[in-house]
């Protein structure tokens, strides 16, 4: 498959030309700058949190630019080390391969160096690739994962390994700049480069339909202790928002979740379970009520009026969504408590 030369410098300037990313990466340098200047804690500030922040946005920018579509606008969640960890893994590669490289420039001298350059341009825009398909580090580590996209997409993906070697160079040329203007540097270049490889992916299709080995089945504890992390992961990024009264923000990530939980019945249950152990009770409340309506609308009345009980005993004024009173008056009745019928109707 061909792909124009004016279509690649397009995916190498996007970051530029698109609004939705450009301000962005001004965040992010004017972010690194305040870090560099803020001594030995601006330091750890920067290596714990702005770098790998970058890196998963570059992560949503290559998946975007691979389905062809506007990556979504960074968020305070970017920030923390919970939610869609698989866009964190880059940060981790990266800073192996360029430990390596300096490591090999030292001992060996810079002429050296270049090999390790040299790998890193044939393995790490495969592994990004990879992993913004499967969205599983060790998929991008699969050496018969990376060589089935190679094998699909070489004709053109070798542009990625060319210019991830050039921009090596070139981030290394900056240094001879002030950090202000070095770091405006090296963050144009890792964005060209993530647009890059997302643009050379995109026309084959592999976002699609790259084959993936299926996983070695788990026996049930195992998926069960799987579950049990990836929700603890949910739910530890909605708090994110709701401690920062973002509540509709961290109830619709728990929503978005439950739609493709494999077991959406029992992941009600956890999360508002989970919620009552916080400090404060008042959040896992106002969940209870998208719980109830979640019931009543699945003609589950036990368990709703359960719930119900259960939050009137932390705060008697609780009530279901005024849209569910009826349904609720009607499960009430029709599991024989007329007392609990009666609260209701008085509102």
């Amino acid at each position: 498959m061909n792909i124009k030369p004016a279509d690649m410098l397009r995916a190498v300037a996007y970051p530029v030309t698109e609004a939705g990313v450009l301000i962005p990466l001004i965040v992010f340098w004017l972010l690194v700058s305040i870090a560099m200047w803020g001594g030995v804690l601006g330091r750890i500030f920067l290596l714990l949190v702005v770098v790998p922040a970058v890196f998963r946005y570059q992560m949503i920018v290559l998946e975007a630019r691979a389905r062809a579509v506007t990556p979504a606008t960074p968020d305070i969640g970017f920030f923390n080390w919970f939610g869609k960890t698989w866009t964190l893994f880059p940060f981790v590669s990266a800073l192996l391969l360029t430990s390596a490289t300096v490591a090999v420039g030292l001992k060996f001298g810079t002429g050296w160096a270049i090999l390790p350059v040299l790998f890193a341009g044939v393995f790490f825009p495969a592994s990004i690739a990879v992993l913004a398909i499967t969205h599983s580090p060790m998929q991008s580590l699969n050496v018969l994962a990376l060589g089935r996209l190679w094998k699909k997409c070489g004709s053109t993906f070798w542009v990625a390994t060319l210019f991830l070697v050039v921009a090596s160079w070139l981030a290394v040329e900056a240094t001879t700049l002030s950090f202000l203007w070095a770091s405006l540097s090296w963050l144009l270049l890792s964005f060209a480069f993530f647009s890059l490889v997302g643009s050379l992916v995109e026309p084959y299709g592999l976002i699609d339909d790259i084959y993936v080995p299926a996983p070695l089945e788990k026996d049930a504890a195992a998926a069960a202790q799987d579950l049990d992390r990836e929700r603890t992961e949910v739910l530890n990024h909605a708090y994110g928002f709701i401690s920062r009264d973002n509540r509709d923000g961290g109830f619709d990530h728990i929503f978005d979740w439950i739609q493709k939980d494999p077991d959406p019945v029992a992941a009600w249950d956890w999360f508002f379970a989970r919620m009552l152990r916080w400090e404060n009770q008042r959040p896992a409340l106002f969940f209870a009520q998208h719980h109830i309506h979640d019931h009543l609308r699945h003609g589950e009345q036990v368990p709703a009026v359960k719930i119900i009980l259960h939050c009137r005993l932390i705060d008697e004024q609780f009530r279901p969504f005024h849209e569910d009173m009826p349904a609720a008056i009607a499960a009430c009745d029709a599991c024989n408590n007329p007392e609990l019928a009666t609260i209701l109707k008085q509102n």
